[in-house]
């Protein structure tokens, strides 16, 4: 070598030509190498090259959110590392319907037409010179829309131990319950987890409650 440095970790061969060993940080700079024969006199040429190091290329998404039934979605996978720009393929599995992957940005966009749990191997590939690979299988869920199926709730008597329970159907279980308006009666609960009304009302009322 006549000027520059080989990236930390490559060392080269002087009889052989061949560089090699074991890089260990990022490099991309300018080395200019000269040959010379063994003829009398000697002849000698040189070449100014650049050896580029870089990072492992490899996917940083680790979980897909769920999608819902009927409605748009859109996610994208990342990657770090290699060289930019990347390509991204599904190398085993299938979307659900109504789903599609961009192969030139990763973004996973549609809008789903029925419930699945799929699981999906993803591959990306940079553009360095040999290429990189990765590939990482994750989980894509499709649920339906969660909605309440109570329709309506039964009377309580004032001083008689009273319990009710919520239902819902679609999304993805477990529940949590809240009241979003209005008050329930004295004397009664509602538990976050279970959806159950309970207690022993203490008054008469009877008010709009939005659970």
């Amino acid at each position: 070598m006549t000027s520059g440095t080989l990236p930390n970790g490559l060392t080269l061969g002087s009889t052989t030509g061949t560089i090699s060993g074991t890089p260990t940080a990022t490099a991309s700079a300018p080395v200019t190498f000269k040959v010379q024969d063994s003829s009398s006199p000697q002849q000698s040429t040189t070449v100014t090259l650049t050896l580029a190091v870089v990072s492992p290329v490899g996917i940083t998404t680790s979980s897909l959110p769920s999608a819902l039934v009927g409605q748009a979605y859109s996610v994208t996978l990342a990657a770090s590392g290699g060289t930019t720009p990347y390509s991204w393929s599904l190398s085993s599995g299938t979307l659900p319907s109504g789903l599609s992957l961009n192969g030139a940005t990763g973004a996973i966009s549609g809008t789903p037409t029925a419930t699945a749990s799929t699981a999906l191997t993803f591959k990306v590939q940079d553009s360095s010179s040999p290429q990189q690979s990765a590939t990482l299988t994750l989980t894509l869920a499709v649920v339906s829309v969660v909605g309440i199926t109570t329709g309506s709730l039964p009377g309580g008597v004032v001083g008689q131990a009273y319990s009710a329970t919520l239902a819902a159907n679609g999304g993805t279980t477990p529940y949590t319950w809240s009241v979003a308006s209005g008050t329930l009666p004295a004397g009664l609960s509602l538990n976050g987890s279970t959806g159950v009304i309970s207690g022993t009302p203490t008054a008469a009322a009877s008010a709009p409650i939005t659970f």
